[in-house]
C-alpha cells in the first residue's frame, strides 16, 4: 500500500512538473529583435544606395529584380536576392543615444542605404564612421534616435566599389535561348553574313553540307557561354571593320547581339539596340570566332 501511494505521489510530481514547464515555456517572452529595420524581405520592394561617389538602385518585382541606376537593366536575381537579405538580416550589436552625431560622422554622411517597402513607407540607414576600437561601423536612422554599432562585414555588403559593384549586380546572359533549343546561327561581319542551320533531320549544316557534330557542338557551347568581362556604364561606341554581329534563332524567336570594338581589344555588347556600356574582351572571344570560321568559310 506504501508502494502504491508513493507511486500515486510521484506521478503527481511529475504532473506538476510537467504543467509548469509548459506554462513557463508558453509565457517566456521572446529575446528583443536586434534587427535595424524589422520587415520581412517580401514586403522590401527596392534598395537604393549612396556614397559620394556613386549610386545603385535595384528594385523587386515578383521574384525578379531590376538595376534601375545608374543604368536600367535585368539584374543578377542571386546577387540582387542575397542584397536584399542583407537588409533585413542586418543586425547591431550595441545601441545608445548621443545628440553629438559628428564625432561618430553621422552629421554629414554621404554613405546612405534607402529601403523602400510595398506599403509607400521608406526608411533611410546613415552610415557613418568606423568605431575606433572593434572591427564596427556606427550606423543610424533618419528617423530614430539610437546610434547602432554593426559589425564591418555586414556594412561591407553594401559599400560600393565604382563599376565593379554595378557588374556584380546586372545580369550576365548575352543569350537567353538554351542549347538545345537553338536551330540557327547567323554570323554577320564586314565580309557579308553566313550561317549555319540545322535541317529536318536535326543535323547541322552550312551551304547544304553537314557539318561535324564536333565543331557544331563546340560553336554551340562557345554562345551559351558567353559571359561580360566588365562594364564602363552608358559607354556606345559604332565600332570598326573587326566589330560582327551573332544571331541565334529557335525557330520563333531571334536574339541578334552586335559585338561592337574600336580597339580590337574590348568588344561592346549591343542587345536589341541598346548599349549599356558592358564588354568582353578579344581573349574571350578568341575561341567563337574561331570555331565560327571553321565552320562557316
Amino acid at each position: 500500500m506504501k508502494t502504491f501511494r508513493n507511486t500515486i505521489i510521484m506521478f503527481v510530481i511529475l504532473g506538476v512538473l510537467v504543467g509548469y514547464y509548459y506554462y513557463i515555456k508558453a509565457t517566456k517572452k521572446p529575446a528583443p529583435s536586434t534587427n535595424i529595420i524589422s520587415i520581412s524581405k517580401n514586403k522590401l520592394s527596392s534598395i537604393d544606395i549612396k556614397d559620394s561617389n556613386n549610386e545603385i538602385a535595384i528594385v523587386k518585382s515578383g521574384n525578379a529584380y531590376k538595376v534601375i541606376k545608374p543604368i536600367s537593366y535585368a539584374a543578377d536575381n542571386t546577387n540582387a536576392s542575397d542584397l536584399f537579405n542583407s537588409l533585413t538580416q542586418l543586425k547591431y550589436n550595441r545601441k545608445f543615444t548621443d545628440t553629438d552625431l559628428k564625432k561618430y560622422g553621422l552629421d554629414k554622411s554621404n554613405f546612405t542605404i534607402t529601403a523602400s517597402f510595398s506599403n509607400g513607407n521608406t526608411e533611410e540607414l546613415i552610415v557613418g564612421n568606423k568605431s575606433p576600437v572593434g572591427n564596427s561601423y556606427y550606423a543610424k536612422l533618419s528617423n530614430s534616435q539610437y546610434i547602432y554599432v554593426v559589425d564591418a562585414s555586414s556594412i561591407e555588403n553594401f559599400q560600393l566599389t565604382s563599376s565593379d559593384t554595378l557588374f556584380n549586380y546586372l545580369n550576365k546572359d548575352i543569350y537567353t535561348i538554351s542549347k538545345d533549343k537553338i536551330s540557327k546561327v547567323t554570323y554577320t561581319d564586314s565580309s557579308g553574313t553566313r550561317y549555319m542551320q540545322k535541317n529536318k533531320s536535326g543535323k547541322w549544316t552550312y551551304n547544304g553540307k553537314e557539318i561535324s557534330s564536333d565543331k557544331s557542338e563546340s560553336l554551340l557551347n562557345d554562345i551559351v557561354l558567353l559571359s561580360p568581362t566588365g562594364i564602363d556604364p552608358n559607354k556606345k561606341i559604332n565600332g570598326n571593320n573587326s566589330s560582327f554581329t551573332l544571331t541565334i534563332s529557335d525557330g520563333s524567336k531571334n536574339e541578334e547581339v552586335k559585338f561592337l570594338t574600336n580597339d580590337n581589344t574590348n568588344y561592346y555588347i549591343q542587345k536589341n539596340n541598346n548599349q549599356i556600356g558592358l564588354y568582353i574582351t578579344k581573349d574571350q572571344l578568341n575561341s567563337l570566332i574561331t570555331d565560327v570560321k571553321s565552320i562557316m568559310k
